[in-house]
């Protein structure tokens, strides 16, 4: 289904606005856009429709009702499915609960960074400094001792 246009941007116009705020900037508009000032430019001609379009609707009181039900119920599916479409982001991204962020990083290194006791056997292997670098940077540069 297309999405409706919204025709209270169209007329740079609040939801809240009164009939004589709508027509005001009817006006205006018409008065800046009409194809008459600027013959050459097909865009003046579109906006304008547009304009007159939205104002069509928003002056009529039945129109304008009309508009605004179906429009609060086409943000409220919107707002449905960006909900759904987040839980579902969310359960499928990884379990890292950043709250506990030193149990966190024992668990990935297998040491405590404060009292550099070793948790986990198999993540630290021999090493004393489970962050020393210098075998990788050894490797990739080549260099043997």
């Amino acid at each position: 289904m297309e999405q409706e246009r919204d025709w209270y941007q169209i007329l740079e116009i609040t939801e809240k606005a009164t009939e004589l705020e709508i027509k005001a900037a009817y006006r205006r508009l018409v008065k800046k856009y009409h194809p008459d000032t600027h013959a050459n430019d097909k865009s003046y001609t579109d906006k304008f429709n547009d304009i007159s379009e939205a104002y069509k609707i928003l002056e009529n009181p039945k129109k304008r009702q009309e508009y605004d039900r179906r429009r609060k119920q086409n943000q409220e599916k919107s707002a449905s499915t960006k909900n759904q479409q987040g839980e579902k982001q969310s359960e499928s991204s990884p379990n890292f609960n950043f709250e506990n962020i030193n149990k966190n990083f024992e668990d990935f290194f297998g040491f405590n960074h404060k009292t550099k006791d070793i948790t986990r056997e198999d993540k630290v292997k021999s090493k004393k400094n489970p962050l020393d670098t210098t075998d990788m940077f050894e490797k990739f540069m080549g260099i043997k001792r």
